[in-house]
């Protein structure tokens, strides 16, 4: 496929970190199905190979994707071997409704519509047990521990299982204890040991923000909110996971991290492959500092005033100018000879 149509393509139309493997059941919109062109057609292995292929793409990674390859279709399809006679199918109208997009897989826009709800109730159902088990924590040990919201857990990357504070033992002094016995010492009880130790837990195991893994890479605050809200938008919440996989296809292709992130943002991608058709969105940083534009104008100046093209440089702090003739003439002279010129002119 050339360039020019592979700019055309669109983004995967769902996460790739999507996985529905351990669904065993895949809805079916049983009137849409019914009234569509597809019900219709008239060849019937046309009609199977399009449900099959459904079937197939739930559990595929991503979901609701297929390799575009005719020999892998043909095995998962039930043509076996006979690619051949696949490829008549695929032509008929074997893969009705797929759409093939910039990563070089096939989406199909309703399993991805299926699949996207599935997957948000699988984190829901996993916010409602983490939730759960908060606030049993809570009851059995008489603490209050903040329970997020489902919005905030996805925003932290979706903990599971982090240790929670427990309250610290008081130790009790022993009355049958006289004076000359020495006192326990509490700093190493067993019960405010754990306590301390699990109250430590909490703060290092703390799964970072969204925004700082992004900021740790350089990623600016306004890249870092738009890319932020485009994943939120697709209920695809940034993990350390996800960043790891953009770093890397971002070294993959050569580019910083940070520009990876705004092309995605650009181009309305949740994540980012080495592989994709990036390039034209590319710009690469070539920012001119303030030294550089004062030379230029340094520049500019000699060359008014010797009438040709010139070039400076800076020898221990005295600047010098060579013309095409290779004569040099020290910038002190000709400061002395613009100030008599000034002069004259005020005159």
């Amino acid at each position: 496929m050339s360039k020019d149509k592979n700019t055309e393509l669109p983004a995967p139309m769902i996460a790739p970190e999507i996985d529905l493997q351990d669904f065993a059941f895949m809805p079916l919109d049983v009137l849409r199905l019914r009234d569509s062109e597809l019900a219709g057609a008239p060849n019937a292995e046309v009609f199977r190979c399009s449900v099959l292929s459904w079937c197939v793409s739930w559990h595929q990674i991503p979901a609701a994707s297929l390799p575009d390859d005719d020999t892998q279709l043909a095995r998962l399809l039930g043509f076996g071997r006979d690619t051949k006679g696949w490829k008549k199918i695929r032509e008929a109208g074997g893969l009705h409704g797929w759409v093939r997009c910039v990563d070089g897989r096939l989406y199909h826009p309703v399993v991805a519509e299926k699949a996207v709800e599935a997957w948000n109730a699988k984190l829901a159902q996993r916010w409602r047990s983490e939730v759960s088990r908060i606030k049993k924590h809570c009851q059995r040990h008489k603490v209050t521990v903040n329970v997020p919201d489902f919005e905030s857990w996805l925003s932290q990357g979706c903990p599971q299982g982090q240790p929670l504070p427990v309250p610290e033992d008081k130790p009790t002094e022993d009355s049958g204890q006289g004076g000359d016995v020495p006192k326990e010492n509490h700093s190493k009880g067993q019960g405010e040991g754990q306590g301390q130790g699990q109250g430590d837990l909490v703060k290092e195991n703390k799964p970072p923000s969204a925004a700082s893994m992004l900021a740790e890479f350089g990623v600016p605050d306004s890249v870092a909110g738009d890319f932020i809200k485009l994943r939120k938008t697709r209920r695809a919440p940034i993990t350390k996971t996800v960043v790891d996989g953009i770093r890397e296809e971002s070294e993959k292709a050569g580019i910083p991290f940070a520009e990876a992130v705004r092309i995605c943002c650009v181009r309305g991608w949740q994540s980012f492959k080495a592989s994709w058709d990036w390039q034209s969105d590319y710009k690469p940083s070539g920012k001119t500092n303030g030294s550089d534009r004062k030379h230029d104008d340094r520049k500019q100046f000699l060359d008014a005033l010797t009438g040709g093209s010139s070039s400076t440089r800076t020898i221990d702090g005295t600047a010098s100018q060579v013309d095409s003739g290779g004569v040099q003439a020290h910038e002190p002279a000709l400061r002395e000879s613009v100030s008599g010129q000034v002069a004259s002119g005020e005159r």
